[in-house]
């Protein structure tokens, strides 16, 4: 390459920098060739994941510090303010092509930047001693003054732009992605798509079984910790596959494919961050099961909200409100039936309350004072005197075999509190 300067540095850039940074553009247009080979070689030999490329890796990489040399030389008319530069648009436009092909990694990049500057420091210190652009002890000193300045302040902008442009081109990437699955989903629900079509977009076998989830949050500001607790929860499961999609503004929908069926004991015991919440449906096979399973855990969430399942910090699984569920499809029925199993033990004051939840556990533990009396942490006596009471209240006797007032007890949160029987 001859020693001249070369067109992709214009001479009214190079010509209104300092002297000393004349000579670095020199030297950098000059020996361009020589720099690029000895830093692409040692960008290969510590950075191998850079070689990514499928056609000529190297001569991608090169591509790539040549483009940086160039914005090197381009921004020498400038003095930096604060330590940073304004790079050339091309480098944004390099540095988001990257990030399309995601290839390679940021922190990839990032070192690559590190080893460059270093690189170039060491030879430009190398030619200011020795060889056609050496100059005189009195006037190295300010050449290596103003030259390193300008490389740090080159390669701290570049890694920051670079940083930002790589990430805001990934997320844009990423949430293009994301729209794309959420219609591919919706379309399944609707049927509107071939299972084929949906399994190739969405990366996910319908041949399987599912369990799909609804999970939201209280407010927008928790939406990552939405994502962080839905994600500890679901690794604990160790799905063979998930798949999930943004639906509204504060809440996802999921689905998984599990090995084992202990996803319904890593539910039971886990527990999630205060204003976060999640229902899931039962276990359901295929493409059908894809889209039931996805209902149920609308229906868990319907029924969790309406008895106050979800103010706690446990999920809510479909099959724990079932009944609940299909009992109150029509709740104006619903009230009137459980008014009438129920009577003055279906209202809202404080003693109704703590008498009604003293039958529903007395009810699953098949009429045993002393079972309801530790899981209420009370005397068995109480649980009978309550018992007592609750029997003159509804004006029966309490048969734990009743499935009438089985069902009642698990209506009663859903039951208008006021009704006329």
């Amino acid at each position: 390459m001859s020693r001249t300067m070369t067109a992709a540095h214009p001479m009214s850039q190079v010509d209104s920098a300092p002297q000393p940074l004349r000579w670095l553009v020199r030297w950098t247009n000059a020996e361009l060739d020589v720099l690029l080979d000895s830093l692409v070689d040692e960008e290969l030999a510590e950075i191998p994941e850079l070689a990514v490329a499928r056609n000529d890796p190297r001569g991608a990489i090169r591509d790539s510090v040549r483009i940086h040399l160039v914005a090197l030389s381009a921004c020498v008319g400038q003095p930096p303010r604060d330590g940073r530069m304004t790079m050339p648009a091309f480098i944004g436009k390099h540095t988001r092509a990257l990030a399309r092909r995601d290839m390679p990694s940021l922190t990839a990049l990032l070192r690559a930047f590190e080893k460059i500057h270093a690189g170039l420091w060491r030879r430009l210190a190398a030619a200011l001693r020795e060889g056609p652009y050496q100059l005189a002890p009195e006037h190295r000193a300010d050449v290596l003054e103003l030259a390193s300045a300008h490389l740090f302040a080159y390669f701290q902008t570049a890694s920051k732009e670079t940083a930002a442009a790589y990430a805001a081109e990934r997320a844009l990437l990423e949430r293009r992605a994301m729209s794309r699955r959420a219609e591919v989903v919706t379309a399944m629900l609707a049927g509107s798509m071939s299972p084929i079509e949906a399994e190739h977009a969405l990366g996910y076998a319908l041949n399987a079984t599912h369990i799909g989830y609804v999970a939201w949050t209280d407010s927008l500001s928790q939406l990552d910790r939405l994502d962080a607790a839905v994600t500890t929860l679901i690794e604990h499961m160790r799905p063979r596959q998930h798949l999930s999609v943004p639906h509204g503004e504060r809440s996802v929908y999921g689905w998984i494919s599990c090995h084992a069926k202990t996803w319904r004991d890593v539910l039971q015991d886990g527990s999630l961050p205060e204003g976060i919440h999640c229902a899931w449906g039962a276990p359901q096979q295929g493409v059908g099961g894809f889209r039931a399973s996805h209902l149920e855990a609308l229906e868990a969430r319907r029924v969790g909200e309406a008895v106050g399942l979800t103010k706690g910090v446990k999920p809510v699984l479909f099959d724990d409100v079932a009944v609940a569920s299909l009992a109150s499809r029509d709740l104006a029925s619903a009230s009137t039936f459980v008014h009438r199993q129920l009577g003055r033990l279906a209202s809202e004051d404080e003693s109704a309350v703590r008498l009604l939840e003293t039958l529903r556990v007395y009810l699953e533990e098949l009429a045993s004072p002393t079972k309801t009396a530790r899981r209420l942490h009370v005397h068995p006596n109480t649980v009978i005197k309550r018992v007592e009471r609750i029997e003159a209240m509804t004006g029966r006797s309490v048969d734990p075999a009743s499935l009438s007032l089985r069902v009642a007890v698990e209506l009663a949160a859903l039951a208008s509190p006021t009704h006329d029987v």
